[in-house]
């Protein structure tokens, strides 16, 4: 599955907690923004939910936001997660929530809870982000989604290109380049391989199946494409895209034979 949904939403960066923790001298250095929780537990939580979030498991992310939550109902970086996985009045209270607590909490922060408010045009909030990428150019998550706010597609390709060889054993970006080939390149070779990378990568979500799934529908191997989709399916019976990609391929070869016998 394309990340164009995430591309609307609010991710969070490279977890750090607000623990006083022994970091090496190298680690200490690198410029990643601060999270502060009173619990370990929820960040260990947050970390894992960030993970399903940028692979589009979203199911996945909420239910793990949620218990973090549940530790730590102050914890700014689930708020902001949680107000882009709810709708209506719930996104609401969370917005206001993540706006609250942010306001005790590092300006990093503040700027990234800044970004659940509802009146920011889509130029604005690309600002933020690379606000956000200037001050942490060490957060792999948040990094991605500078990558998928920029401007145009060549920008956007560009910046997956320099995170790749930044971050190169982040799975998601070789999902979100492989679509880059596949859709604006028209390059399938490439696309397959990155598809393929995703997959070694992430083995144990559903997301990277289902996107090869797609590789194969757009390229019109719908026997490859069932095998992927239904791959998809076995790691997690409730993905919708995966679900309905099947119907289709299903309908379509009952059509073949009903065709074939008129």
């Amino acid at each position: 599955m394309f990340p164009a949904l995430a591309i609307m939403l609010l991710c969070t960066l490279t977890m750090h907690n607000g623990y006083t923790q022994k970091k090496d001298s190298k680690q200490s250095q690198l410029k990643k923004m601060t999270w502060t929780t009173k619990s370990e537990a929820a960040r260990k939580l947050a970390m894992e939910a960030a993970e399903d979030f940028m692979n589009i498991e979203r199911p996945q992310a909420y239910e793990k936001f949620k218990k973090a939550l549940e530790l730590d109902p102050n914890f700014t970086v689930a708020l902001v997660f949680m107000s882009n996985l709810t709708e209506g009045e719930a996104r609401k209270d969370y917005s206001n929530k993540a706006l609250k607590s942010a306001e005790t909490k590092t300006e990093g922060e503040k700027l990234f809870a800044s970004l659940v408010k509802e009146e920011l045009t889509p130029e604005a909030r690309r600002d933020i982000w690379e606000k956000l990428h200037n001050m942490f150019p060490d957060g792999a998550t948040l990094n991605n989604f500078y990558v998928v706010t920029r401007a145009t597609p060549e920008e956007r390709f560009k910046a997956a290109q320099d995170y790749i060889k930044k971050f190169p054993d982040k799975p998601w970006m070789y999902n979100t380049i492989a679509y880059f080939y596949m859709q604006d390149k028209k390059d399938m070779d490439k696309a397959k391989e990155c598809f393929e990378k995703y997959i070694a990568l992430y083995p144990k979500g559903y997301n990277p199946y289902d996107s090869m799934g797609e590789y194969y529908m757009t390229a019109g191997d719908m026997a490859s494409a069932k095998k992927y989709y239904t791959m998809a399916v076995e790691k997690y019976p409730f993905s919708n895209s995966s679900v309905e990609a099947l119907q289709k391929i299903n309908d379509q070869a009952k059509k073949q034979v009903a065709d074939k016998q008129q």
